[in-house]
C-alpha cells in the first residue's frame, strides 16, 4: 500500500467574497510547501482535485497546480483525483497531461470522473445534461491522443479530423488512467476499461469490502493485472484524540453537509444551537466509521491497519484540510498543517511496508 497526501485547494469559507491577491498567493505557497513536505517525510504521491466556481477555491486549475508540483518535487507520483474531462477540450487536456508527465519524468497519473457539480458546468458553459456520454467521448479522444498516433474522431460532442498529439507523454504507451466514481453500475464499471478506480466517498466498510473484491475480480478477469484501488481518509493527528476531534471535526462536518451526505444543516453552529448537537454528532460518528479519523499516531496506525486488512487499497490518500467553517475552532495555521504532515510521515506511514 502506498500513501498520498492531498494539499486541498480550499482556504476560505464557503460562499465568501472573492479572495484578494495576497490571500491567493499565500495559498499557492502553502500548497507547494505542503507537497514538498509530504515528499520529504515519505509520502509516495500528491493527489489533486478539480474545483471551479467557488470563491473558497484558490487554485481552480488542476493542471497548473500539477505542473508547479512536478517542478518542485523529484520522487512522488502526481495524480489528479479527479479531473472532469467533460469540462475541457479533450485534445487540449491531452496536451497538458503529456506536458506534466514529461516535466515529472513519468510520475503523472490522470484521474478522471464525470463530475456531479452543475455549477462547474454553468461557469464553463458546458451543458450538464448528457455529461456521461460527453465524458466517454472525451476519454476516447484523450486515450487516442496520448498514444501519439494520428487519428480522426467524429462524435456527438467532439469532432477531430486527422490530428496527432505532439509531444506525447514520458510514459509508454501512455500515463496510467484512473476513474473516479462512487455510484454502482455504469459510473463505476467505466473504471474497468482503464487502470484503476478512485473511490472517494466510501460506503460502510461492510459494504465496501465485497464491492471492492468484486471489482478486483472483474478487472482481473478482463486481464488488468495491475489494476489499482485508491481510497481516502480525512482527519487530523495529535497527542490528545478528544482535543483533536474537538478542534478539527467542525470543518469536515461542514464540508460533508455541503455535499448533502447528511440532513444536518451546515449553516447552523451546533455549539450555539444546541438543538442541532445530536444531529451533528450522529453525522460525525457515521463519517468516522467510513473515512474520517481524528486521533493519535497510534490510533491512526491501528485504523489504517484495519483498512489495509479489510479493503487492501493500493493507494491510500490522506487529506488534513477542508474549507473553513463559519463556526467552531480556529482554522489550522500553516505551521500546524506542516507539522501534521510531518507527523503522518514520521509516525504513521513509516510503520507500513510499501
Amino acid at each position: 500500500m502506498r500513501f498520498a497526501y492531498m494539499p486541498d485547494t480550499h482556504f476560505g469559507v464557503y460562499d465568501q467574497e472573492v479572495p484578494g491577491p495576497e490571500e491567493v498567493a499565500a495559498g499557492w505557497d502553502q500548497i507547494l510547501l505542503e507537497a514538498e513536505t509530504a515528499e520529504r517525510v515519505g509520502f509516495d504521491g500528491i493527489f489533486l482535485p478539480e474545483r471551479h466556481a467557488r470563491t473558497e477555491t484558490y487554485t481552480p486549475n488542476t493542471m497548473q497546480v500539477a505542473t508547479a508540483i512536478a517542478a518542485r518535487t523529484s520522487r512522488v507520483t502526481i495524480a489528479t483525483t479527479v479531473m472532469m474531462p467533460p469540462l475541457h477540450n479533450p485534445m487540449k487536456l491531452a496536451e497538458e497531461i503529456a506536458m506534466v508527465d514529461n516535466l515529472a519524468k513519468g510520475r503523472f497519473v490522470f484521474g478522471a470522473g464525470v463530475g456531479y457539480h452543475e455549477g462547474y458546468h454553468q461557469m464553463l458553459g458546458v451543458p450538464f445534461r448528457r455529461r456521461g456520454k460527453r465524458f466517454e467521448e472525451a476519454m476516447e479522444v484523450i486515450t487516442k491522443a496520448l498514444t501519439g498516433e494520428r487519428f480522426s474522431f467524429h462524435g456527438e460532442f467532439f469532432d477531430y479530423e486527422d490530428v496527432a498529439l505532439s509531444p506525447i507523454g514520458y510514459q509508454r504507451p501512455r500515463p496510467p488512467i484512473w476513474i473516479g466514481a462512487h455510484t454502482p453500475g455504469k459510473p463505476v464499471d467505466r473504471a474497468l476499461d482503464y487502470d484503476g478506480w478512485v473511490l472517494w466517498t466510501q460506503p460502510d466498510w461492510d459494504e465496501a469490502e465485497p464491492w471492492i473484491k468484486e471489482m478486483r475480480e472483474r478487472a482481473a478477469a478482463a486481464g488488468r493485472t495491475d489494476w489499482v484501488v485508491v481510497l481516502d481518509q480525512d482527519g487530523w493527528i495529535g497527542d490528545d484524540a478528544a482535543a483533536v476531534r474537538e478542534r478539527h471535526s467542525p470543518r469536515w462536518l461542514r464540508e460533508a453537509t455541503f455535499y448533502g451526505e447528511h440532513d444536518f444543516p451546515a449553516e447552523i453552529d451546533p455549539k450555539s444551537d444546541t438543538s442541532q448537537a445530536q444531529g451533528a454528532e450522529e453525522a460525525l460518528l457515521d463519517f468516522e466509521t467510513r473515512q474520517m479519523h481524528f486521533g493519535t499516531p497510534e490510533s491512526w496506525v491501528e485504523r489504517i491497519g484495519e483498512l489495509e486488512r479489510r479493503l487492501a487499497p493500493d493507494w491510500l490518500n490522506i487529506r488534513t484540510r477542508g474549507p473553513k467553517a463559519e463556526y467552531g475552532p480556529e482554522y489550522p495555521t500553516l505551521e500546524e498543517s506542516i507539522e501534521c504532515i510531518e507527523r503522518f510521515g514520521n509516525e504513521v506511514i513509516s510503520k507500513f511496508s510499501r
